[in-house]
């Protein structure tokens, strides 16, 4: 994975999460403003944190697995490249 595509994915990953949070924020205002009762607010508010941390966990893992494979890959080729002719 190229460098500009890898931090593309990150800066997604950043919008999602601010995204979500957004959504939190909403319905506190929705809450706030009495067009929903606290305890859905609450339950909703607590979905969206856990949708939030579950996908950051996931995604922040995969991007780490991409990231190692990519340094083994590098690694293994610097390696073919300084054993000698013959081996």
């Amino acid at each position: 994975m190229a460098f500009s595509s890898q931090s593309t994915v990150y800066e997604r990953l950043f919008l999602l999460n601010r995204c979500l949070e957004q959504a939190a924020e909403i319905v506190e205002q929705l809450e706030g403003e009495a067009l929903i009762h606290p305890e859905y607010a609450e339950d909703r508010r607590r979905a969206l944190e856990e949708l939030r941390a579950d996908l950051s966990h996931v995604l922040t893992g995969l991007l780490h697995q991409r990231e190692l494979e990519a340094c083994v890959g590098v690694v293994q080729k610097q390696i073919e490249r300084e054993r000698p002719v013959g081996t």
